[in-house]
């Protein structure tokens, strides 16, 4: 027969609540204040519930102890035990040969002895700990072992005398592990990555995520590569009120090739009493660290440099820029002192002088009907091969706007600059350059609208005048600039349909003061977009009307048959010596025509598909294919598959790319593994 019983038990005067007990016996004990059940022993109050085959429960203290088959949940935590004794008060427990299950973190942890110090504190020894939930007669994905293990919900989990098992196989063993105990920041190891390549064996990388402070973190890396040596990365990263920056270095001395290399980048920003300072540093000690390094050394892609556009990569880039830049408001205007440096990554290529500028630069404001503003600066040059002196600058700008529909921008600007540099032969050390500019534009925008298309139209039209005195040498990219007389004109059309959207542009450029080899019409532009049901294509080139020849045509082609596919093509050709796109809109494509001459060109196809398979499993693989080379034509190709579980997930990343090794080309092919492992590392965000 089941006994039930209701006791009421007063802490404070203003305080009291109710445990309630059923079981097949009860004995209560008024000279020990305590009550004993036995048998299926079902006891609950608002805040928990327990089973046991038999429980005291003491009411001085207001403990209870729980033998065999024991149950207990509350709402941070869910333990099964032999016996159990626990605290409602406090909140405390220990636990004989136990398994719980802590809700928030969704951590396991089965252990001889488990000690609950409070809700969010807990002690074991001998402990299994793990995301991944057990499951009878199976073993676990993964979990870690300990013989001691702390754990602090949403701070840390440290286990000492460790070992990491996968399907309760051990496969590697630390005194001491430490890794973030739930989702928010915390130290620890970051999930493991290795693999293979023919070219530099096999790779172990592991990494430490160290919290330092809440707006501080650092993270170290060490990438192991059996034939080439042993990579060391470190990032540290901080952000404040007025301050936040992020700095990465990185070397490795490759014993395959004989280099040393080393890798700084960085950025840091800082405001103080309305000054602001921008640091922007990229340096690498050899030119060809990015065609070796760019794509296999390990560094986070997040936060701030994501947030400057930085390439960290840089396998395609011509220079790495680094600048200092000290700016001080003052009335609509601003003072500023900027340092700047080179390095050109081309194997033959030849690095821009070193330069330091102090400058005075006025925001637009207004005259009457116009708006003006002006620079000033002067700067001082240094390069190795002797080149250094003093460049002085001036250049006010006023400019005119004027109608709604139809709009007409008009801006007259003049340049002058005053050079006193000495290593400038052929140039006289002490020259002057004067230039004059004249733009005007005129666009508007024509709309039409019905119940069964919008049709958009943006015609524009624009001129460039230049008139430039004297050729002294020219000290960076901006100096680029002749006589030019140019107009261009185009017009975009976008039609939207309800099945169907097209986009399209054309745009030309007519060149008054051609030159050489230049004809005065330029290539022209054709741009088109079609989106349909699950389709996009689309194409761009630039024709050459003059020599009836294309310059370059890309085009491409998307399909998404459903949400978990993605599919597309791509094609790019770019014609020998020809003039790359971007510049038929400067004013000084002529003479960067003549630094592009020799540029070779481009025929390569592209294609990529992603495919969610399963819940669990899913893929991305892209192929790039030269049809121009004549060696290798398989360009960059990788495959990357990814398998998830509730508790962990894998990623095996298959990688193919060319490489020059002993003055040929050859293809590297590599492999890496990585994992994720629920509730231990995982994305880094920093507050």
């Amino acid at each position: 027969m089941k006994v039930l019983i209701v006791l009421l038990v007063l802490f404070l005067p203003c305080l009291a609540f109710s445990i309630e007990i059923t079981s097949d016996t009860l004995e209560h004990f008024d000279e020990e204040q305590k009550s004993v059940a036995t048998g299926n022993v079902h006891m609950v109050d608002p805040n928990f519930e327990m089973r046991a085959q038999k429980a005291i429960y003491y009411e001085k203290t207001n403990e209870v102890e729980a033998y065999k088959d024991f149950y207990y949940n509350d709402s941070t935590m869910t333990a099964w035990a032999e016996e159990g004794k626990f605290n409602i008060d406090k909140k405390t427990a220990l636990l004989k040969n136990a398994l719980i299950h802590i809700k928030d973190q969704d951590f396991w942890i089965r252990a001889q002895e488990i000690e609950r110090l409070s809700e969010i504190k807990y002690k074991a020894r001998k402990a299994k700990v793990s995301t991944c939930e057990p499951e009878p007669d199976k073993s676990q994905p993964w979990c870690f072992t300990g013989e001691f293990v702390d754990f602090v919900v949403d701070d840390a989990v440290v286990s000492k005398l460790s070992t990491f098992q996968v399907k309760d196989v051990p496969v590697l063993f630390s005194p001491i592990f430490s890794g973030p105990g739930g989702n928010n920041r915390k130290s620890g190891f970051l999930p493991l990555k290795f693999g293979n390549s023919n070219t530099r064996g096999f790779r172990f990388s592991p990494a430490y995520y160290l919290v330092i402070d809440s707006n501080k973190d650092a993270t170290f890396y060490l990438d192991y590569f059996s034939k080439t040596g042993l990579g060391k990365g470190l990032e540290y990263r901080y952000l404040d009120f007025d301050t936040k920056g992020m700095w990465h270095v990185y070397n490795i001395n490759d014993k395959d090739i004989d280099k040393d290399f080393f890798e700084i980048r960085g950025i840091h920003v800082q405001k103080f009493r309305g000054i602001d300072l921008l640091v922007d540093v990229n340096y690498v000690n050899k030119k060809d660290f990015y065609r070796e390094y760019g794509d296999t050394r390990q560094i986070s892609k997040t936060f701030l440099f994501k947030d400057y556009g930085k390439d960290l990569s840089a396998e395609y880039d011509r220079f790495l820029q680094s600048s200092v830049e000290l700016s001080v408001p003052a009335v609509q205007s601003r003072f500023y002192l900027l340092g700047q440096a080179w390095k050109d990554l081309r194997w033959d290529g030849e690095s821009p002088p070193l330069k330091t500028e102090l400058g005075y630069v006025v925001s637009p404001f207004k005259i009457g009907p116009f708006t003006a503003n002006f620079n000033i600066n002067a700067g001082e040059f240094y390069k190795e091969d002797g080149l250094k002196g003093q460049r002085f600058q001036i250049n006010p700008k006023l400019s005119y706007t004027m109608g709604d529909s139809v709009r007409l921008t008009q801006t007259l600007s003049a340049r002058s600059i005053f050079y006193d540099l000495t290593h400038t032969s052929p140039y006289e050390d002490t020259s002057h350059r004067e230039m004059l500019q004249y733009d005007v534009k005129g666009s508007m925008r024509l709309y039409n609208r019905n119940e069964n298309f919008t049709h958009i139209a943006e015609p524009f039209v624009e001129g460039v005048f230049i008139e430039v005195n004297n050729k002294p040498p020219v000290l960076e990219e901006a100096e680029f600039i002749e006589d030019t007389s140019l107009i261009r004109a185009g017009v975009y059309n976008k039609l939207i349909f309800r099945k169907f959207t097209l986009e399209a542009r054309i745009a030309q450029v007519y060149d008054f003061r051609a030159k050489n080899d230049w004809d005065n019409l330029y290539p022209i532009l054709f741009e088109t977009k079609l989106s349909f049901w699950k389709i996009s294509l689309g194409f761009d080139t630039y024709q050459n009307i003059t020599k009836k020849r294309t310059e370059t045509f890309n085009n491409w082609i998307g399909f998404n048959p459903d949400p978990t596919t993605s599919i597309s093509l791509g094609h790019r050709y770019t014609r020998d010596n020809t003039v790359s796109p971007s510049y038929l809109w400067a004013p000084t494509i002529r003479g960067q025509y003549r630094d592009q001459g020799d540029t070779g060109g481009i025929n390569n196809y592209s294609m990529t598909i992603v495919k969610q398979l399963t819940e669990k499993w899913s893929f991305a693989g892209n192929i790039n294919y030269d049809k121009k080379q004549h060696g290798e034509r398989l360009r960059d190709t990788s495959l990357d598959v990814r398998y998830a579980e509730k508790c962990w997930a894998s990623i095996v990343s298959l990688k193919r790319k060319p490489i020059y090794r002993d003055g040929r080309e050859t293809s590297e092919f590599s492999f890496i593994i990585s994992f994720e492992l629920k509730g231990l590392g995982g994305p880094i965000k920093l507050l």
